[in-house]
């Protein structure tokens, strides 16, 4: 019985001396400085690539998509942005068959989706066929159909 209360002495002992120490260090553990904000990121060196712009519109009478131009030539550093300003877009090439990383591009209403440039080994100077799917405002959609070219060498500028 003596032991125990030696044992039990010797261990409150010791706890006073960590609690006395912890103290002394001016470190209170609910009081732990914050990482400084906002948390510093790493510097980026990517810059965006050129857009070569399509632009894809409704046309309500007629009840068709407009795609300008049909028939993209496309630069090799440059990216494909395709928009609308009056619906939803979605740009479908075979996935077996597409020159970019992806197959599938989506965009919100009156957004832009952008294809990133060509993949190296895309083919080159062959014309790639490509399914624009249009949905408008109200929930119809519409479909059609336009190529892209990647061009070996720089494009020339298309008047928009």
């Amino acid at each position: 019985m003596l032991t125990n209360i030696l044992l039990l002495l010797i261990i409150f002992v010791l706890l006073w001396l960590l609690f006395q120490k912890k103290a002394s260090a001016g470190v209170n553990p609910d009081e732990e400085p914050l990482p400084q904000f906002p948390i510093p990121r790493p510097k980026s060196d990517f810059v965006e690539p050129p857009r070569q712009e399509i632009k894809i519109q409704f046309d309500e009478k007629a009840g068709e998509i407009r795609i300008e131009p049909p028939a993209l030539i496309l630069a090799p550093n440059k990216q494909a942005a395709w928009s609308s300003s009056s619906g939803k877009i979605e740009i479908r090439f075979s996935p077996n068959d597409s020159p970019f990383g992806g197959a599938s591009f989506i965009s919100a209403s009156s957004g832009v989706s952008l294809s990133g440039i060509p993949r190296v080994d895309a083919a080159h100077e062959r014309e790639i066929k490509y399914l624009v799917l249009f949905t408008t405002s109200d929930g119809r959609l519409f479909t059609d159909a336009a190529s892209v070219t990647v061009s070996k060498r720089g494009a020339p500028e298309q008047a928009g």
